[in-house]
């Protein structure tokens, strides 16, 4: 009876014709020669078409593994008859390191849905691969070594520390913003963007007094000493206040002047813009020079004035009644400008 022998690797058929009552020494009998290892399966080249049996596996698993099974000889080499090697199995499947073998790498498969087969493709280029556990630790601070205090932070957070962020928070949050109401100096673009624009002030204060100011030529205050400032407002020595943003203004002043002779005098006081526009009501007062009041003060309550970037203004005192020495006061007078929100 014909005896068929099918090689799975390579998909060849063997037929093999026994002899009746052939001996159990060749292919030929009614039974293959059995030897215990594969190591000792006679030359292929002496037994070319001959199939023996081995009996017992041997060796480890990729490196030098020959399964117990069926071997047909092509008259060059033995080849297995049957299943594919065992060794493709993924508990039995492994990859050794070239130096030391004992640095080993296995594949995991059992958590792959039964029936279906999974497709592992290779990137076009060289790195290492990630692990899960990787995206719970912290970034590796070398990775931002070009960035400085002042453009980084030096410490990064954990994945943890936005366990409590999810969809439905930032669904609150865009309901919050936009329900939100602008108040005085705040700003909020189409309910996204929100700004706050502070107040802009300026004052300052002239301690060092002793300014003539009963002149016909009209005579601007020094200035010694800046109360507070802020970015749309310069200052820097002298008389004028520079503006550096154009918008509306409160200006405020006070001004106290001594009478240093015995007759009546009357002193004006302005705010003048770039050294020709008067831009504020004249405020005057009469000064006497007797036991009970020998001074008095200039002041003007807060007035709006609008003024464009570049302008500056002064404040000006100037001779209305009689001549005669008329003195600012030392630590006396001051000037107050607010840019308004």
């Amino acid at each position: 009876m014909a005896t068929f022998a099918i090689d799975l690797i390579s998909g060849n058929v063997f037929l093999f014709v026994p002899e009746f009552g052939g001996s159990t020494g060749t292919t030929s009998g009614s039974t293959y020669p059995e030897v215990n290892t594969y190591a000792q399966l006679p030359a292929a080249v002496a037994t070319n078409g001959e199939i023996y049996v081995v009996r017992d596996s041997t060796g480890a698993y990729v490196l030098n593994r020959k399964e117990a099974g069926l071997y047909y000889s092509n008259g060059i080499v033995w080849r297995r008859l049957g299943d594919i090697p065992s060794f493709f199995d993924s508990d039995n499947f492994q990859i050794y390191d070239g130096t030391d073998t004992s640095k080993i790498m296995e594949f995991e498969t059992s958590g792959i849905t039964s029936g279906a087969t999974r497709t592992l493709t290779i990137q076009d280029s060289s790195g290492t691969i990630a692990y899960l556990t990787d995206l719970d630790s912290k970034v590796d601070l070398s990775a931002f070594q070009d960035y400085t205090g002042t453009t980084a932070p030096n410490t990064y957070l954990a994945i943890t520390d936005f366990n409590t962020y999810s969809g439905a928070t930032l669904a609150l949050i865009q309901g919050k913003q936009d329900t939100l109401i602008a108040g005085d100096g705040i700003l909020i673009d189409s309910g996204n963007t929100i700004s706050v624009n502070l107040p802009d002030s300026l004052q300052l204060k002239d301690i060092s007094g002793n300014t003539e100011v009963n002149t016909i030529p009209k005579t601007a205050i020094i200035w010694t000493t800046e109360e507070y400032s802020g970015t749309s407002l310069n200052f820097s020595g002298g008389s004028r206040i520079y503006i550096q943003e154009t918008a509306s203004y409160d200006i405020s002043y006070l001004l106290n002047v001594e009478n240093q002779s015995n007759n009546t005098k009357t002193i004006g006081s302005i705010i003048r813009k770039n050294g020709i526009t008067d831009v504020t009501p004249l405020s005057s007062a009469s000064y006497s020079r007797n036991a009970s009041n020998d001074a008095a003060t200039n002041s003007m309550p807060q007035y709006k004035v609008d003024l464009d970037n570049g302008d500056y203004i002064e404040l000006l005192g100037f001779r209305i009644g009689s001549s005669g020495s008329m003195f600012t006061v030392p630590d006396g007078s001051w000037i107050k400008i607010e840019k308004i929100i």
